[in-house]
């Protein structure tokens, strides 16, 4: 069941702002990144976001610039720009998974509906703006980015969602026809081979064919962590076995034109999650994706618009 908590019509407040339909229950959370906190299917009463064992819904955090990620995630629907691996890159100091999952975001509108915040970077000049829009009365929401580069240099960029999902043994992740590859082979305990194959089919590291569709259980201890690329439509998901529903996030490939894909099944962390991440850019290093073309740009005082649905099929 969803987690009772606070929630506020306060367009400043620091507590979660619920949007909700017939269908379906978004709890929205500025103070904790502006992350969208929990995903409720009021139908088949299954809430989608994961949260680790010990996170407290009822309370907020205050974190620095540069805080690390991995020390305090907790879960849920977060964003992550304008890089992932901290570093120097093009005369700006990034930090770890960039600034947006880590601060307080802005609330700028608000109604039954719909929430519009905004951040301004502090790493790089840009200030960000996102909508949430809940239809009135389908399983859906859209999400809505607009990126304004505030200075007359060229801005190379990552952006992604790391939208991590509950998942239960059986469950399948969904993919179009795409090439895959591991993140890095050191990390990977189903793949054991470097090089591109289609998904869903990759190789161990004896040669054999394995599927990367279906979730592990638990006590496999296994983790997972692939790129996907040349994808033959934009969308990607996970199907829920036990509820028979599926969660699909659709967009344009021109917005996000690969998708990374963690999974630990018990093996990184003791977590059972499946991170989904329609991406901007491939790889994490923001040099090498510049060397390959794979990067997204933020022109010279350009305002850029990037935009994904999320529905809940049955």
């Amino acid at each position: 069941m969803l987690q009772d908590l606070t929630v506020t019509n306060s367009p400043n407040s620091n507590t979660a702002i619920a949007l909700e339909n017939a269908e379906i229950h978004l709890l929205i959370r500025p103070d904790l990144g502006g992350r969208i906190d929990q995903l409720y299917d009021k139908q088949a009463d299954h809430a989608w976001l994961w949260h680790p064992l010990e996170y407290d819904a009822s309370g907020t955090r205050t974190l620095p610039l540069g805080a690390s990620f991995d020390q305090h995630w907790s879960g849920g629907w977060d964003e992550i720009f304008p890089n992932d691996a901290a570093g120097e890159f093009q005369g700006y100091s990034q930090v770890d998974h960039g600034e947006l999952w880590s601060q307080n975001w802005k609330v700028r509108e608000q109604s039954h509906s719909t929430v519009k915040m905004e951040l301004h970077c502090r790493t790089v000049p840009v200030r960000v703006e996102k909508t949430i829009s809940l239809h009135p009365t389908k399983p859906e929401f859209q999400l809505a980015y607009q990126f304004e580069n505030l200075s007359n240099a060229e801005i190379p960029f990552l952006f992604k969602h790391h939208a991590a999902i509950a998942i239960e043994a059986g469950d399948e992740l969904l993919l179009p026809d795409c090439l895959i590859e591991p993140v890095v082979l050191d990390f990977s305990r189903i793949i054991g081979r470097e090089g591109k194959t289609k998904f869903p089919i990759a190789q161990d590291a004896a040669g054999n064919e394995v599927d990367l569709r279906t979730v592990r259980d638990r006590d496999s201890q296994l983790q997972e962590f692939f790129y996907s690329s040349e994808l033959a439509v934009g969308e990607c998901g996970i199907r829920n076995v036990r509820s028979q529903t599926l969660l699909k996030m659709q967009f344009d490939n021109a917005d996000f034109p690969f998708v990374w894909m963690f999974q630990s099944y018990g093996g990184w962390k003791d977590f059972y999650v499946a991170i989904v991440e329609p991406c901007t850019t491939m790889p994490y290093d923001l040099d090498i994706a510049c060397e390959n073309g794979t990067i997204a740009v933020l022109a010279p005082c350009e305002i850029q618009q990037r935009h994904l649905c999320v529905a809940i099929e049955r």
